[in-house]
């Protein structure tokens, strides 16, 4: 079982991309292709010098192309050698701890080679910092990290009853947490593990996703196909660094404020209103109603901030080109 590590890496970060390559060597996979997507400076520098004294591959961007491009290029490459059965997809942060590899590895020999599932099945490492994942797997829950159906960026008003209702009268939970394994409907590209067969059926990465929302698409094709994707909460992976999005995810209008990136706020902002409204809208009515109710808590809460409110004009234009299908680079 021949093994690949796709991993795209960005701007100045081989403090991160180091740790991350040392681990993957530890456990012992038999290739790694390094997407330098936009490397700058001495980090550049210090990319070659470890491609040097290990068998990396590095493909070089001149510039940041963003993470579908990035991924998209990586596997491309991964596929072009057939001894390259097995690819798995790793952020620049995401330091496998002793054994992941080996647990995804056993879990396949056992549950999925000498089946038709190599070509629609994909089994996904746990990382500490999303427990929504091993959240949805304890519930039995796939679709958890997706929110309700016609939810806008994640906000739907009966979730906010829901939530009143969940402090007043606190459920019994009876699900087991010592669960290891379970189907979720999405993954992130970090710790998505998969035959070379399932790009046959799902095809590559999106590029005009650019950022954001674009590990979603790609994942939950192979959901639409009627395959699976199986987290093994056993194979755990480490982010070094926390995704903006996610250092304040049970307030989702909170994270905004946790950036001053405009690319940030934009694709995150525009390209979740299109991976939703492609794949989770059937009443356009409650969506709309939806959109207008969070609008209006946003524009609340940036009014608590005046000198945040230059975001709140980044999201109005990010919705706006969504609805517009404008999926042009800003």
């Amino acid at each position: 079982m021949k093994v690949c590590a796709v991993i795209v890496t960005y701007g100045n970060r081989f403090r991160y991309v180091e740790k991350v390559i040392r681990a993957l060597i530890s456990e012992k996979i038999d290739r790694i292709i390094l997407v330098s997507n936009g490397t700058i400076g001495k980090s550049y520098d210090q990319l070659i010098t470890l491609k040097s004294k290990h068998n990396i591959e590095i493909v070089s961007l001149k510039k940041n192309m963003g993470s579908a491009y990035g991924f998209k290029i990586g596997i491309q490459k991964a596929l072009e050698n057939k001894d390259n059965e097995f690819i798995w997809l790793l952020d620049d942060d995401n330091q496998p701890e002793v054994g992941a590899l080996e647990t995804l590895k056993e879990y396949w020999t056992k549950c999925i080679e000498n089946t038709d599932k190599s070509k629609t099945h994909a089994l996904l490492s746990y990382r500490n910092d999303r427990p929504l994942y091993k959240e949805a797997v304890i519930k039995e829950q796939p679709y958890l990290m997706l929110g309700h159906r016609n939810s806008f960026l994640g906000f739907h008003v009966l979730e906010v009853f829901k939530r009143v209702y969940r402090k007043l009268f606190p459920p019994r939970i009876n699900h087991s947490e010592t669960a290891s394994l379970g189907k979720v409907a999405v993954a992130p590209y970090g710790g998505l593990f998969f035959h070379r067969n399932l790009i046959l059926s799902i095809g590559l990465p999106d590029e005009s996703y650019f950022l954001y929302a674009d590990d979603y698409d790609f994942s939950y094709r192979i959901t639409k196909r009627e395959g699976d994707i199986i987290l093994i909460t056993k194979s755990i992976i480490n982010d070094l660094e926390t995704s903006f999005h996610l250092k304040h995810d049970n307030d989702k209008s909170s994270r905004y404020f946790k950036t001053d990136s405009k690319f940030r706020i934009y694709y995150s902002v525009r390209n979740g209103i299109r991976f939703e409204s492609e794949n989770f809208v059937s009443n356009k009515f409650i969506y709309k109603l939806n959109m207008v109710l969070y609008l209006i808590l946003l524009f609340l809460l940036f009014c608590t901030k005046p000198n945040q409110f230059k975001k709140f004009t980044i999201i109005i234009s990010a919705i706006i080109a969504a609805f517009k299908k404008d999926f042009s680079e800003i």
